[in-house]
């Protein structure tokens, strides 16, 4: 399984930092250490780990893991843009995020296709270990970072996954500039 950047895994780390008490008996032994470690922003940590979080963070959360993973990418995207807001942010930040992808993982290729005002279709290419919960981050991770753009009424769907034997994840992404609502 691929790799993943420590600033990937810091929301996750926090929240559960910030419930021990109930996140430590839902951890494994193996993830335990994610609680009292420093988490260096620019390491390199197993993504089998960031699923194992995010899910303990998700079951925390109580809303449904479904619902917690997609939430937790949108968290993501907004935690991002602390450190990388010049990336995240204004007009040419669409092609940028998805070359943060790069930096973030070590290995797949994801790449933004417009496909007019308001509309875009996201591809995740050459990852060799998809997840359905990795997809719910994605796409949380894609609407997080729309909604950090000024846009709204946001919707995210899956198009394609390869769990499901599909060729690449695909997402189609739609929203409209707040701008264009008054």
């Amino acid at each position: 399984m691929g790799r993943v950047k420590g600033a990937t895994l810091l929301g996750a780390v926090k929240f559960l930092r910030s419930r021990r008490l109930e996140a430590a008996p839902l951890l494994p032994p193996e993830h335990r250490h994610y609680l009292d470690e420093t988490i260096k922003n620019s390491g390199w940590y197993p993504l089998v780990d960031l699923l194992a979080l995010v899910g303990v963070a998700a079951d925390l959360l109580g809303s449904g893991r479904d619902q917690a993973f997609a939430f937790m990418g949108d968290f993501a995207a907004r935690s991002h843009a602390e450190f990388y807001g010049d990336l995240l942010r204004g007009s040419a930040s669409s092609s940028r995020v998805f070359a943060l992808w790069s930096t973030q993982f070590d290995a797949g290729k994801m790449q933004r296709v417009p496909e007019g005002p308001g509309r875009a279709r996201v591809e995740l290419q050459d990852f060799a270990t998809p997840s359905h919960e990795l997809c719910l981050l994605i796409a949380g991770y894609i609407r997080g970072t729309l909604a950090i753009n000024d846009v709204g009424d946001i919707a995210v769907d899956e198009l394609s996954c390869t769990t499901r034997g599909d060729r690449i994840c695909a997402w189609r992404a739609t929203w409209k500039r707040n701008e264009d609502e008054a």
